[in-house]
């Protein structure tokens, strides 16, 4: 059964892919590409990077939550994450009074994992949520009172409802690799396509009727856009990790490329994630140029760099405190988070088992952060280490 019943418009820049059902129910044959993007993950990493030296601490295939208190400025809670394989990768928190719920990806174990807390002896987890056979959920963001995640392994955007747990998948095009998602304020989801060099828009009428229209301009190609973050409900920024660029679309065909015109910085050098300080103000890290930065779109749109330390970080996530003025980021193949301040510089932060790579970082509603960091490949570890109060 098609269920991409529209056409895609022959020589327009938005691209009606169609209208589809619910997929809870249907079986579907897939096409894995996940390989695919996890080689172009590394394949623009420097030798450093990609043989992050093994110094002791944790067994192959550990994956781990953190929590690191902003008051005593140090990490207060670790829980292992029970999936042996798990390979986290992205994680949001939903604060509510008196707890956090922690949500992230477990693609390599084809989960949705959620931690709720409340202090270091009072929490629970669950991630046996109903996801298909197949799903490699990757990135997630909360809107619309559900859990939204990109599905490269399904070609699908994923929604979670946290109350019952029932999971809706829709469907998007065919070997675009789904990468990076937000929710946009009038509920649609935005998303990019890595290896279709497109963003799209996800619009959900029902469960069982949603449209799906892709974007593209000549400068997208070969682009693999990853990062994405929404500027209320007709503009986004997203980031070309290939084209090194970022670049701001708005509705109906509005294209803008955010780089140092000068040439004098070579700005930005393999961005990757980025978040939305204010709605013309944009930071992201770049994972071959060791920095983060941040665009402030103007007359013209120059960008502010930041370098890192140590060489060959490779920074990925990255959160806002917008209250404190907090840029959080991880730094894959340091095993360390960072934060910026401006005026203060950057602090540095290591995590408390060493091998490990950091990928999702959050923020919640107190400031206190959480973080994401595994091993590949290996065994399980005791679920729970506290320290703190």
């Amino acid at each position: 059964m098609d269920k991409r019943r529209g056409s895609i418009a022959g020589s327009g820049e938005a691209h009606q892919i169609g209208r589809g059902i619910r997929k809870s129910l249907v079986t579907v044959t897939v096409v894995s590409v996940v390989a695919l993007a996890l080689m172009f993950t590394l394949e623009r990493q420097s030798p450093a990077a990609k043989t992050m030296a093994s110094t002791g601490g944790v067994g192959k295939g550990a994956s781990f939550v953190y929590l690191f208190d902003s008051a005593s400025d140090a990490f207060v809670f670790t829980f292992t994450v029970p999936s042996s394989d798990a390979k986290p990768k992205d994680v949001i928190v939903v604060s509510g009074t008196g707890y956090d719920d922690v949500w992230f990806t477990e693609p390599g174990a084809g989960r949705i994992g959620r931690l709720t807390y409340t202090s270091t002896n009072d929490y629970g987890f669950e991630d046996d949520y109903p996801l298909l056979a197949g799903s490699r959920p990757m990135n997630l963001v909360s809107g619309g009172g559900y859990i939204w995640f990109t599905d490269p392994g399904r070609d699908s955007i994923g929604r979670l409802e946290p109350g019952t747990g029932q999971v809706d998948e829709f469907e998007v095009p065919a070997g675009g690799y789904p990468a990076d998602l937000d929710y946009a304020s009038d509920g649609s989801i935005w998303f990019t396509e890595m290896l279709r060099d497109r963003i799209a828009r996800l619009v959900v009428t029902s469960t069982e009727d949603y449209a799906v229209n892709e974007y593209y301009t000549s400068t997208l190609s070969g682009g693999r856009p990853y990062g994405l973050v929404v500027a209320g409900s007709n503009t986004v920024y997203f980031a070309q990790t290939e084209n090194d660029r970022v670049t701001r679309f708005s509705l109906p065909d509005n294209w803008l490329q955010l780089y140092d015109f000068t040439g004098a910085s070579d700005v930005p050098n393999g961005p990757y994630r980025l978040a939305l300080q204010r709605l013309d103000e944009v930071w992201t890290t770049e994972r071959v140029g060791n920095r983060i930065t941040k665009f402030h779109p103007g007359t013209l749109p120059l960008p502010i760099p930041h370098s890192l330390s140590p060489a060959n970080s490779v920074p990925t996530g990255i959160a806002l405190d917008v209250s404190r003025d907090y840029v959080w980021f991880t730094q894959w193949a340091a095993g360390q988070i960072g934060r910026f301040r401006s005026g203060s510089g950057v602090t540095y932060y290591l995590l408390p088992f060493r091998d490990l790579a950091p990928t999702g970082i959050a923020v919640n509603g107190s400031g206190d952060v959480w973080v994401l960091a595994s091993r590949p490949h290996g065994v399980y570890l005791p679920s729970v280490m506290r320290s703190g109060g």
